[in-house]
């Protein structure tokens, strides 16, 4: 992929992506351009791309964009991104090159497919505001403010841990970490921590309740806490069962009517027999899990209080499914 045979600059912008920040150079005028420079790190980077030292190329094609924004430099540092497997980056300059690239340019193609295919495998975290979060908490994933129009969206995040704080005048800041699979979609309720008693004020004195009848609370705990498990085990189930049907179908193309197969066609029938066992037994773990909470939640004696405020989890099974556990 050669650095430039076309001297089209693209707009300016900042893609914020699981905290990796591209910055795209604005315009012809711009300061700072090097063009000598900016040739001398695209061959470095090419080299560095070539030798797999993907870390060591990323940065030297980032700077090269920098100095003299050609599209053969953006390009090549998308392939460098998804290679180190910072997905969700990758996928962005490639969506940005399909955009912003002549039609005529032989390299839109390249960078249309290149998105198209990345598009299964990009993680994406929706953070929203917990019940009972103050109106002006302050949230930034991997030190990028999350601003009121990004609340509640799907954003895309490279895989990955995540790092999401949220903070609010007269209370402590809380950091919540989200460990992020390939194609993931999770979604993330945050709050700061709770105010701090007044100073000088005393300690603060537990709240009345009536009398709650022994093993009340920890047995309505644990009930969501297995239904929240079995919720998992049957998202996993139905991953692996699509899995399994997938992989049959796949094989009937390697085999006769008489169900004689080729290589191919046998070790897909293999995989497929693998994830329809995984999905079974899935299945079962999770129905069971399922019922045994529902058993302790609606047999579990009510307080005068009521049970603790709702709190949530996440669960990411593979294939990109999510379960959200409240309890």
């Amino acid at each position: 992929m050669r650095r430039s045979s076309s001297r089209r600059r693209f707009p300016a912008e900042v893609l914020a992506l699981g905290g990796a920040v591209l910055l795209a150079c604005p315009d012809a005028s711009a300061q700072g351009r090097d063009p000598a420079a900016a040739e001398a790190l695209f061959d470095a980077g090419r080299a560095a791309l070539q030798a797999k030292d993907y870390d060591a190329a990323c940065p030297k094609f980032r700077e090269s964009y920098e100095l003299d924004p050609a599209p053969g430099a953006l390009l090549n540092l998308g392939d460098c991104e998804e290679k180190r497997g910072r997905v969700a980056t990758a996928w962005s300059i490639f969506r940005q090159l399909a955009r912003d690239l002549p039609a005529n340019d032989d390299r839109r193609p390249i960078a249309q497919s290149r998105a198209a295919a990345l598009e299964a495998r990009v993680s994406r975290l929706t953070i929203r505001l917990a019940p009972g979060a103050p109106a002006d908490t302050a949230v930034q994933r991997a030190g990028v403010p999350v601003g009121a129009g990004s609340l509640g969206s799907p954003l895309p995040v490279d895989p990955g841990e995540v790092q999401v704080t949220a903070a609010a005048p007269g209370r402590k800041q809380k950091i919540f970490t989200v460990q992020l699979a390939e194609g993931a979609q999770v979604e993330l309720l945050v709050a700061p921590e709770e105010a701090a008693a007044a100073e000088g004020a005393g300690p603060a004195l537990p709240p009345k309740t009536a009398p709650q009848e022994a093993g009340g609370s920890p047995r309505r705990t644990a009930g969501w806490i297995s239904a929240g498990v079995g919720a998992v085990g049957i998202g996993v189930g139905a991953v692996f069962g699509a899995r399994a049907i997938g992989k049959k179908g796949d094989a009937e193309a390697y085999c006769d009517e008489d169900n004689v197969c080729l290589d191919q066609g046998i070790k897909l029938q293999k995989q497929g027999v693998t994830a329809g066992t995984i999905s079974t037994v899935a299945f079962l773990v999770g129905a069971a899990a399922l019922g045994t909470g529902a058993v302790l939640v609606f047999t579990a004696p009510s307080s005068g209080q009521g049970s603790p405020a709702p709190r949530a989890t996440i669960g990411v099974v593979p294939g990109g499914a999510v379960a959200t556990v409240v309890f």
